[in-house]
């Protein structure tokens, strides 16, 4: 399976959020809260489950 692809990444008041899209097409958001708190996932592919990664820079 192929990874997805990062599209954009925008630091928000609650946290960032990244839109990635999938090998078959399908874009997907994710909300990556600032305090550590559960994500908020908009879209999910049902063939790739993975969220992008946290990081120190997000």
């Amino acid at each position: 399976m192929a990874q997805n692809t990062v599209v954009s990444r925008h630091l928000t008041s609650d946290g960032v959020v990244v839109w990635t899209r999938c090998a078959c097409g399908r874009l997907r958001m994710d909300l990556i809260p600032h305090e550590g708190g559960a994500s908020l996932t908009a879209g999910p592919c049902p063939h790739c489950a993975s969220a992008p990664a946290r990081t120190a820079q997000s």
